[in-house]
């Protein structure tokens, strides 16, 4: 004779064999309920992220202004993504901690940690308005700031704020990720204004362009001087083979500092810049004393590494005014974005 559970089991797979269940579908009733239940759910996540927004905002900006704070929220945020959140115990992190004295007390350190956390509150605002006019006189200023700096940047600043500790204690490196119009390395002056700044005086106050584009001009300028000198101030003293060795070192630095060497400023980068203001002011600003001053600029650079491709621009920009079209030759490629 078969045990109780073999025949409660035969059972169980007769039923199942003999009587399928019919899935049973939502009503059109029950889908407007879900709906409704889900936008409710979607103003509560989106109610919390903006109070998560504004709240880290506001803790950056405190830590901003006072060092000792930019030291200990960088230690707060290091414990809870790289400690906490791992499960490794407190001794590791307090060991870690033990072993960064030195570089904790370091000023160029905690200097670029400020100027990171500066950057951060400004992304934090930017992301929470779609308004660019409420940042944009702190933006301004903060870009000045930049052409002023008497220390070489290091470490933080010279980085993404998406990938920051700080962006990731607080769930921003996504948000702060995926910005379009927003430059995400706090030292780079030609990404903001090429992102950020530009687009919007375009759009909202062409007339302040032209003295966009001057500022723009003598603060990247500013910066390749400060830069420069010390680059020049570190390789003091060397023999001809750590000189050689510290060359190659700045040279293959990469993003917004290694690309800003005197000769790369001097023979690419201003005119292009010069380039870009003419531009906008063709477009923007003033068509006719726009068009002359594009065609003195590529008259003076024709022969200039990259008066073919101002040559083009400029005879795109004249035959579109018209409605001919474009007369661009095969293969010269468009100037970077200005």
């Amino acid at each position: 004779m078969k045990s109780l559970p073999a025949l409660l089991a035969a059972a169980l797979s007769f039923t199942t064999l003999s009587s399928p269940v019919t899935a049973a579908e939502l009503t059109p009733e029950q889908i407007q309920s879900l709906k409704a239940r889900l936008q409710s759910l979607k103003d509560n996540l989106q109610s919390h992220i903006t109070t998560r927004n504004v709240s880290a905002g506001q803790a950056f900006a405190t830590a901003a202004a006072d060092p000792r704070a930019a030291v200990d929220l960088y230690l707060q945020c290091i414990k809870t993504v790289e400690y906490d959140r791992e499960g490794r115990p407190e001794a590791d992190f307090r060991a870690w901690r033990d072993g960064q004295a030195d570089r904790l007390k370091d000023p160029e350190f905690v200097a670029s940690l400020q100027q990171q956390l500066r950057y951060l509150t400004l992304s934090c605002q930017a992301a929470e308005s779609e308004d660019k006019a409420k940042i944009f006189g702190a933006l301004m200023s903060y870009v000045d700031s930049l052409s002023n700096l008497t220390e070489m940047p290091t470490g933080p600043v010279t980085q993404s704020v998406a990938n920051s500790v700080f962006a990731k204690a607080y769930y921003l490196d996504r948000l702060l990720g995926k910005a379009e119009n927003w430059e995400p390395v706090p030292i780079n002056i030609a990404g903001i204004y090429s992102r950020t700044i530009m687009p919007y005086l375009r759009e909202k106050d062409p007339g302040s362009l032209m003295n966009a584009w001057d500022k723009r001009i003598e603060q990247q300028g500013r910066l390749v001087t400060m830069l420069e000198q010390k680059k020049e101030e570190e390789l003091r003293g060397m023999n001809r083979d750590e000189e050689r060795r510290a060359r190659n070192n700045q040279s293959n630095q990469g993003g917004a500092i290694g690309e800003h060497s005197k000769e790369e400023f001097a023979q690419k980068t201003l005119p292009q810049l010069q380039w870009g203001k003419l531009k906008d002011m063709f477009q923007y600003v003033d068509q006719v004393n726009g068009a002359k001053a594009m065609l003195d600029f590529v008259e003076a650079n024709l022969k200039h590494e990259l008066g073919e491709q101002f040559y083009a621009e400029f005879e795109d920009l004249v035959l579109s005014a018209q409605g001919v079209g474009s007369a661009r030759k095969p293969g010269t490629e468009d100037l970077p974005n200005q």
